[in-house]
Order: structure tokens, then sequence, then C-alpha cells
């Protein structure tokens, strides 16, 4: 944390308040998330580096190591005052140097903010230590673009099932169109999803008829993306 955070804090001590419903005391257990994320910051460039390359692996790497911490495997990794702590109170100085330009939002607990969405992502994108080097393999792949697609949409990122299955349709999608037209292909095929499937649930079908579905849609939106169209 910078001197100035530090010295902030230190000065409002005061004003630091506990739940009485008891748990452990954040100076106890939060440093230790706080140190993880600085070190993927520091090896990242921080703080000095901060181009787009490089904001990319913060964000792989973060993904990550958040998806490592035990304490936000549960409920604590769901509650939007714990992340808007991290990020406000023991990381504000790293939340800045990703989101130079940084609104409230990436500070606030939510889809939006600066830790919450990569643990967001690697809770949905995880395919589990049984697929080894692979394990992160859809994580890695997708574009900030397509993460956004995904995981701003709370019907869609919460659902891993879903989630993982558009993430390996993106993978196919811009091998054969290529990265640079997938922002206007995602953007139609997460239209199509969202309004042919609103009452019909995705994830009940069986892996290849979901497979077939997501494909299905992606094809389309290729189609409405085209130069032609």
């Amino acid at each position: 944390m910078s001197e100035d955070a530090l010295a902030y804090l230190n000065e409002h001590a005061s004003f630091t308040s506990y739940a009485a419903s008891g748990g452990v005391r954040a100076q106890r257990a939060s440093p230790t998330i706080a140190d993880l994320i600085r070190a993927v910051a520091i090896e990242c460039g921080f703080p000095s580096s901060s181009g787009l390359t490089v904001r990319a692996k913060f964000d792989r790497d973060a993904a990550i190591a958040l998806a490592t911490v035990q304490e936000l495997s549960g409920a604590e990794g769901l509650r939007d005052d714990v992340w808007a702590y991290l990020t406000t109170a023991l990381l504000p100085d790293v939340a800045r140097w990703r989101f130079p330009s940084a609104t409230e939002d990436r500070f606030h607990g939510g889809a939006r903010n600066t830790l919450q969405r990569l643990h967001m992502r690697s809770r949905a994108l995880d395919l589990g230590e049984d697929a080894g080097v692979d394990r992160w393999r859809l994580l890695r792949a997708l574009t900030e673009d397509a993460h956004v697609a995904i995981f701003e949409r709370p019907s869609i990122g919460g659902n891993p099932v879903l989630a993982q299955a558009i993430s390996r349709q993106w993978i196919l999608s811009s091998s054969a169109v290529g990265k640079a037209a997938m922002e206007g292909v995602m953007r139609h095929a997460i239209k199509i999803l969202r309004l042919r499937y609103q009452v019909f649930e995705l994830s009940i079908l069986e892996e290849d008829e979901l497979t077939a579905a997501v494909g299905l849609v992606f094809s389309e939106a290729a189609g409405l993306s085209s130069p032609a169209s």
C-alpha cells in the first residue's frame, strides 16, 4: 500500500468498526490477499508500466491467484462489501494503476469492481485441477471485451456451464474470423442468446446439445457481423 494511503487509514483508524457477527478481523486475514495481488501487480510492472498488454497479463494472473485464496471460495467471495474493502482500503493504488481513469464502480462491490470481476471469471471458467495445464485455458484465451460481454451479464456470467460453452465457442469463432472481428460477433451472439433463450435454461442441455445451440448462435452472429451485412 502507498504511504499516503496507509497514512490516511492510520489517521482514520478510530472510525474502523467490525460486525457483531464476528469473524476474523481484517488486519489478520485480508493483508494476505492484498500481498498476493500486489505481488502479481509488481510482477506485471506496477507501479510504472501499465500498457494494454501489461493490464491483460495482470487480469489473467490476478484472476488465477484469487482462485487459490481459500477465504474467497465460500460466502465471503460473494459479498460486494468484501471486494469494496479489498479494493478501496487495501489496494487502491493497484486499482488506479489497473484503471488509470477509474470510476467509482471500480472500487464499489459488483461486476465492475477491479478485483471482483476477476474472481467471477476464475470461478466460472475454472476447468478444475484434473484439467492440468489446460485448467485456465478459457480464462487466458478470451479478450477483455469477451470477458466483459459474459461477466457483466449475471444471467450468463453467473452460470459456469453457459459461460464455459460461450467461451469455447468464442475461441472457435475467433480462429475462423480473427480476434479483430470478434467484438461485433460477440455483441450479436449475446443479444441472440438472451432473446432466444430467455425462457429456456440452456445449461440443462446435454453438453453436445449445448455446444450445438451456442455454435448455431455464433454462426448467425458472424453472418450479422460480416461486412456484407
